[in-house]
């Protein structure tokens, strides 16, 4: 995955609204500590917008649980990845499987849960996203998936101009992060011809 600084994201943000700065160590410490708090906020937007190639996973996970409690996956389960938004489940493994056929599905509190059924197999296929980081100002080398990296610049300076007053021009950079994200992702789907995953949804199981 390529990745950049979450200091130079700062730094261009900080830039990119008049601040005369040629180093991270140029702006206030106060300042670095309040743009890092936005940071972690539009990050997070910005990772969930869309689902990212780089950003998702498909891993088997173990299905735990029995007839009395029910069946279900942990978000967090030892030694695996800890799970953010789950996209599917399937029965077949997407890596060797043309259409992997899905299964039926709720989410309850920081579970998946499946109806009570013989035939669910005891461990299944999660497309599911990671979760995002959190930064802190102590670790300004920290990285940013660089696909996200200049949206999230983008609205950074969006907030540094409407602390300051200036809406119009924060919300031109809002617009302009919007437009960044809708051609990041776009370059997927129509420049590297990466459609959603073809699936083929079975009853229950």
């Amino acid at each position: 995955m390529r990745t950049v600084t979450l200091q130079s994201i700062l730094l261009r943000a900080w830039q990119r609204v008049g601040n005369d700065a040629s180093t991270i160590s140029n702006i206030p410490s106060g300042a670095q500590t309040m743009l890092v708090a936005a940071a972690n906020d539009r990050i997070a937007d910005c990772w969930e917008w869309a689902d990212w190639p780089e950003l998702m996973r498909v891993e088997s996970r173990t299905v735990e649980g029995n007839d009395t409690t029910g069946y279900f996956i942990p978000s967090e389960q030892v030694g695996q990845t800890a799970m953010g938004e789950v996209f599917a489940v399937y029965r077949d493994n997407p890596a060797t499987h043309v259409a992997p056929r899905e299964i039926g599905y709720t989410l309850l509190g920081d579970n998946i849960r499946f109806p009570e059924d013989t035939d669910l197999p005891t461990s299944v296929y999660v497309r599911y996203r990671i979760r995002p980081d959190t930064y802190t100002a102590s670790n300004l080398t920290a990285t940013v998936p660089a696909v996200i990296a200049k949206a999230v610049g983008l609205m950074l300076s969006a907030d540094l101009l409407t602390e300051d007053g200036q809406l119009d021009k924060a919300l031109a950079m809002e617009q302009m992060a919007e437009a960044d994200l809708i051609s990041q992702r776009d370059k997927y789907y129509f420049q590297q011809g990466q459609p959603s995953m073809w699936t083929a949804r079975i009853n229950q199981y």
